[in-house]
């Protein structure tokens, strides 16, 4: 499960950055707000992809699922910085 969320997350970022942040940033309006919405978009992907029983032991693991989902989607932003994706 560990590998599949963080695949997930990657994925989810990634298709957040194309379809979302990516135009705003050519707008110049990637603004705070747009920074959370950005979040909440992928966030959102993120947990209608995971199963239930892939929360039920992202639970049993790391006890809050939502905070180590959060976690790791500000990782993901943060690497996807460092090394962009094309």
């Amino acid at each position: 499960y560990i590998g599949m969320v963080a695949d997930t997350i990657s994925a989810c970022v990634i298709a957040t950055n194309q379809t979302y942040v990516e135009a705003l940033k050519k707008q110049n309006a990637f603004t705070a707000e747009a920074q959370k919405e950005a979040f909440q978009l992928t966030y959102n992907a993120v947990m209608a992809i995971l199963t239930d029983d892939a929360k039920t032991y992202l639970a049993e693991i790391y006890g809050d699922v939502a905070a180590y989902i959060t976690n790791k989607i500000e990782a993901e932003v943060n690497i996807s910085k460092i090394v962009p994706v094309e």
